[in-house]
């Protein structure tokens, strides 16, 4: 009987790690501003015709069937339904280990419409060093994305720009074997405001007629 339940406890530890290992893979976008937009890393502030950067980073985990990370598939997509759509205007892997792009020669812009239409990822170089053809567990810089938004965007509302999730342009990542794991959502959000000008404007337009009544409210004492 003791032998029995030692058997059982045995294979119930063993399913438990099987089980863990198949959930134990991740793979997680992380958004960086630099602090360009204000607000936390992931989000900023910006007026109409401006533009913004920030950096993917990608912290991974290996598990299930994922042995190691090897490159990814990414594209970006503009929700929440803005009617002028913002544009990916450039790309840039400098710095990091994944440079052999998905698309070579990508063209800009991008428009986010609502997903840009070329894929954004790259994968490690094949004759990299030897041991890093794909690399473990980290957390590992992927670009820098630099966003444009239309000079007729409206001046207010929150939206929202992420990688994609689902449909044929879904982003993944992939291991040196060829087994790939989908990519959670993850969002960078923008908040429009007017340019300071348009502010300005009304203020000092009631100023500078506030002004030139009083001009002439003197005129007129003097006149008398």
């Amino acid at each position: 009987m003791n032998l029995m339940k030692k058997q059982l406890l045995i294979v119930i530890a063993l399913m438990v790690a099987s089980l863990g290992m198949a959930r134990g893979q991740s793979a997680v976008f992380i958004y960086d501003d630099s602090g360009a937009g204000g607000g936390t890393a992931n989000s900023g502030t910006y007026t109409p015709g401006s533009s913004f950067t920030f950096s993917i980073g990608l912290q991974f985990a290996p598990g299930g069937s994922i042995s190691n990370l090897d490159g990814l598939s990414y594209w970006l997509t503009q929700n929440l339904g803005l009617t002028v759509p913002f544009s990916v205007t450039l790309r840039d892997v400098t710095g990091s280990i994944f440079t052999d792009l998905q698309t070579p020669g990508l063209t800009y812009p991008q428009t986010l419409n609502p997903t840009n239409a070329n894929d954004l990822g790259a994968a490690i170089p094949v004759g990299s060093p030897p041991g890093s053809e794909a690399v473990g567990a980290g957390t590992y810089f992927i670009a820098n994305i630099t966003i444009s938004i239309p000079l007729n965007a409206p001046t207010s509302g929150t939206y929202v720009i992420s990688d994609t999730i689902s449909g044929a342009k879904t982003s993944v990542i992939s291991d040196s074997f060829g087994h790939t794991f989908a990519i959670p959502e993850a969002d960078y959000t923008i908040t429009m405001i007017p340019e300071p000008a348009t502010w300005l404007t009304p203020a000092l337009g009631a100023i500078a007629l506030l002004f030139v009544q009083r001009r002439r409210a003197a005129k007129l004492c003097r006149a008398s």
